[in-house]
């Protein structure tokens, strides 16, 4: 994949995760005109529903048996929450609706934000692309100490991850961004 092809594809979707404090996430998640910002808690385990929503979409592929592919994905804020809608019909597109919710138990108080279709692959390197820089920065143990409840979801990142190098989708970095590889140096201690 050419570095003209991965900016073109940043233009398309923006994804931002933030650890602020303790149990506290802030990000955005942005496509074209239209942009959502968010402010999570450690009540749910968003990244973990995410990417599970995500991996549904490869590994249980029904739209293979005109099945609808769909995934349901719920981000509860203080206030309201996020419902990530994520659909393929031919496991190349994948439509994305995100829906907020101002009383997540009120239905009628939901408005769609985001309604955009896009190449499965670059939505996919978007998010993980982000995490990864994420998860190297912060490290697995300090992710956990920050968040305080449920772990980085790392299985399915690294299976999400090796989907996106096995396609030729995914540009590795080189660089050593912290935290990860002394974790990763110290297990090999």
């Amino acid at each position: 994949m050419s570095f003209e092809k991965t900016n073109e594809m940043n233009n398309q979707f923006h994804f931002s995760y933030k650890l602020t404090g303790v149990g506290q996430v802030e990000g955005s998640i942005a496509t074209n005109s239209q942009k959502v910002d968010f402010q999570l808690s450690n009540n749910s385990n968003p990244l973990h529903d995410l990417l599970k929503g995500m991996i549904n979409l490869i590994f249980e592929p029904s739209h293979i048996w005109g099945e609808d592919n769909i995934s349901w994905v719920d981000w509860y804020e203080e206030m309201g929450g996020l419902k990530w809608v994520l659909s393929t019909e031919d496991g190349q597109t994948i439509h994305i609706k995100i829906i907020r919710f101002e009383d997540f138990f009120d239905e009628s108080s939901g408005k769609v934000v985001i309604d955009q279709s896009l190449g499965m692959l670059d939505f996919y390197y978007s998010i993980i692309q982000r995490l990864d820089v994420l998860i190297k920065k912060e490290g697995l143990l300090n992710y956990e100490q920050k968040w305080q409840k449920d772990e980085f979801p790392f299985t399915y990142f690294l299976l999400l991850k090796k989907h996106l190098i096995e396609k030729g989708h995914w540009i590795p970095t080189k660089e050593r961004l912290g935290t990860l590889s002394d974790e990763i140096d110290f297990l090999l201690t």
